[in-house]
Parts: C-alpha cells; sequence; structure tokens
C-alpha cells in the first residue's frame, strides 16, 4: 500500500477513491459483527476487536519504509503525549457512543452517525483552518440530500410497518439518552485530523499501527481484568463462526478502511468534511453486503422495497455532484487554457523577451520561409535607435 505524499499538490481525484475505498471496507463491518453483536458481552466484543487490530499491525508495516516510521513513531519519546492525545479521544467518542446509543432506537443511530459530514468540515476547519473546496452552499446542499437518502435507505431496511415505526423512533426520541452521542462523529473526525497533523510526516499505515498499539495495550488488560476474556469457559459460548467474521470485519473496516481514510485525508489536505462525506454510502454498501451475507449469516436481511433505491439515487447522485464541484473549485484558474497551449506545443514568452524585438526571418509557416525582405526592413526598422 503505497503512501500519499503529504507535500504533493491537493488530488481529489485520489482522495475520492481512497474515500470511497474507506465507504467499502467499512460496510463490511457492520454485517461481519452482527452475529458477535448478539452472543458477546460488550467487554468481549471490544476486546476481540482490539486484538483484530492488534493482529493487523504485522499487515500494516509490510514494507521496509513502513517499518521504518512505525519503529519511529513508536520509540520516539515526543510523540507519547501526541498517541496518548489520540488515544483519549478514540476512547471518549466510543464512551459517548456506549452512554447514548446502546439503548437507542437503530434510525436514531443512523441519524447520529450520518451526522459525520457535518462535524469533520467543523473540525478541520476549527483545528487545521482548513475550509471546504466546493462552495459552501454546493457542500451544504450535497450534504442535505445525501444526509436525506442515508435515513432514507435505514428506514427502508425496517421491515416494519411505518406507523409502528414511526412511534417506536418517537418513544425513543423522547425517553433514550441519544443526545450525549450527538458529537460522537466528532471525536472520530477529530483523531483523523489530529493523526493527519501530527504524523503527515510518516507513512499512514505506520501512524495507524502506532494507534492500535496503543489502544491495545490499554484496552486488553481492561477486559481481560474486568471480564473472564480469555478464559475457556467463555470463549466456547460465542460460536467459532460468530468470532472470526468479527475479526475479519474489525481487519477490513476499522484496519484497512482506517489507513484509506488517513490516505484520503493526506491527498485532500485534511478536507475531513469531503472524506468523511463518502461515509453515507456505508447505509447502501452495507445492505447490499448484507444481502449477500444473509444466505449464511443468520439474522442478516435485505428490504428491496423502493425507498431504498430512491435513497440510493439520492446518495450517489450528491456525492458525485459533490465530488465534481469540489475537483473544478481546486483547480487553478486558466489551468484548461495552460493545458491547451501546452498540447499545441506553443510555449508562452518569458517576462524578459516579452519587450524584446522578434526578427520575422526566425519564423516559417507550413508552406516554406516567409518573404526575407519585409522581415529584413521590420527587423531593421526594430534595432534602429530612436
Amino acid at each position: 500500500m503505497e503512501s500519499v505524499s503529504p507535500s504533493g499538490p491537493i488530488d481529489y481525484r485520489r482522495g475520492t477513491f481512497y474515500a470511497i475505498a474507506t465507504a467499502l471496507l467499512m460496510s463490511f463491518q457492520a454485517p461481519s459483527s452482527a452475529l458477535a453483536a448478539r452472543t458477546l458481552g460488550s467487554l468481549d466484543f471490544m476486546a476481540f476487536t482490539q486484538f483484530a487490530l492488534l493482529l493487523s499491525i504485522p499487515l500494516l508495516i509490510l514494507r521496509a519504509d513502513s517499518r521504518r516510521d512505525f519503529a519511529a513513531i513508536v520509540f520516539g519519546v515526543r510523540n507519547w503525549p501526541k498517541l496518548a492525545v489520540i488515544f483519549l479521544v478514540g476512547a471518549a467518542g466510543l464512551s459517548l457512543y456506549d452512554i447514548g446509543l446502546s439503548s437507542t432506537h437503530p434510525i436514531i443511530t443512523a441519524a447520529v452517525l450520518n451526522l459525520s459530514p457535518f462535524w469533520a468540515a467543523m473540525i478541520a476547519f476549527i483545528v487545521s483552518r482548513r475550509s471546504i473546496s466546493s462552495p459552501p452552499f454546493a457542500f451544504l446542499a450535497c450534504f442535505v440530500v445525501a444526509f436525506c437518502g442515508a435515513m432514507a435507505i435505514a428506514w427502508s431496511q425496517i421491515d416494519v410497518d411505518s406507523k409502528v415505526l414511526a412511534r417506536d423512533v418517537l418513544h425513543s426520541f423522547i425517553h433514550s439518552k441519544w443526545i450525549y452521542a450527538l458529537p460522537m462523529p466528532a471525536f472520530f473526525a477529530l483523531s483523523g485530523t489530529l493523526v493527519y497533523r501530527w504524523f503527515s510526516d510518516f507513512d499512514e499505515p505506520a501512524a495507524i499501527a502506532a494507534n492500535f498499539v496503543v489502544s491495545s495495550l490499554v484496552l486488553i488488560p481492561l477486559a481481560a481484568l474486568t471480564s473472564d476474556f480469555g478464559h475457556a469457559s467463555r470463549l466456547s459460548e460465542p460460536s467459532t463462526m460468530a468470532v472470526l467474521l468479527l475479526l475479519l470485519g474489525t481487519l477490513a473496516g476499522s484496519a484497512a478502511g482506517r489507513v484509506f481514510y488517513q490516505m484520503g485525508l493526506t491527498a485532500t489536505k485534511d478536507d475531513n468534511g469531503y472524506v468523511t462525506m463518502f461515509f453515507l454510502l456505508i447505509p447502501v454498501l452495507s445492505a447490499l453486503i448484507s444481502f449477500l451475507l444473509s444466505w449464511w449469516i443468520p439474522g442478516l436481511q435485505f428490504v428491496p422495497s423502493p425507498m431504498f433505491f430512491v435513497g440510493m439515487a439520492l446518495v450517489t447522485i450528491s456525492l458525485f455532484l459533490l465530488s465534481l464541484t469540489s475537483w473544478r473549485a481546486s483547480q487553478p484558474r486558466g489551468a484548461a487554457f495552460g493545458a491547451t497551449i501546452q498540447e499545441d506545443g506553443v510555449e508562452p514568452a518569458s517576462v524578459g523577451a516579452r519587450d524584446r524585438p522578434f526578427p520575422a526571418i526566425a519564423f516559417q509557416s507550413s508552406a516554406g520561409p516567409l518573404d526575407q525582405k519585409p522581415a529584413q526592413r521590420a527587423a531593421k526598422r526594430s534595432f534602429r535607435a530612436p
């Protein structure tokens, strides 16, 4: 996995590719962890997730450059406070998720998570002074349309009567603690921005692997001390398939997906709102992946209702328009004209040569040499003293 140069120009094409890859990889996490979520306790679930992240470290530092940067980050004493801050930011986000969304209706949970682009744009502007490249109205319009599309997809995948579903959502909205989890996506965006600002000189997989080391060293012993994680009696309760799917989903979503997310931030110079906007593809992709895995994993389902396809259209169209406007806004003025000149093989004159006379005999037409007598007269006049 080749890293992106932090000193290169803003590349929204590569950033878009990395953002879509991030959404695709993260879409595997929810379907693959559904069975484990029903059979494991919360601490055991967290411990197995951290164990999968720990297993991903050798894969992330396969390249020699990644191993060198990984060692420089982990063994650099100056980096330890930064790694600790990033860990605390992530732990705060997980705590808010557990407090606010553990007993909340899935529709409200989807609404909170789908606010990620808004929080990411705010974090990038506050921390990095990085404004979005697209016009603010275009970004806001695309976000609203894509948010509505993602919520339509979430609504369509709950196979319950609409009136009953609306009543359950209203009841959860009034009585649950979802308000505590409202800023939770901001912590994920903040961790990405901090990794970009503090470790942009290092390889992205190496920086992510170093953060996985810190979280694993803290959370795995915590789970072992506060639960029966690792005991044979506990490990025999969940099925082997559930734990295996959890490990694979974590490797895809939390490990590889996080690396591609960080590479997207590097390619767009921390345009976190733009990269995170493509997270709204996750409901679309997760539903389709659930349909494929439902043949082997009990409990997964896909409801092919018209609302799903309407929501998918809203999300994809708005993201396409956003990527187009962002790419155009990032191009320097006159870039298209400059490209035309270069293709025609004509280069603009330098500043010092603009006031210098050019003998006409130096130019030739496509038919042959020009008439040299008028050219010689023009040259004499141009060199004649005033």
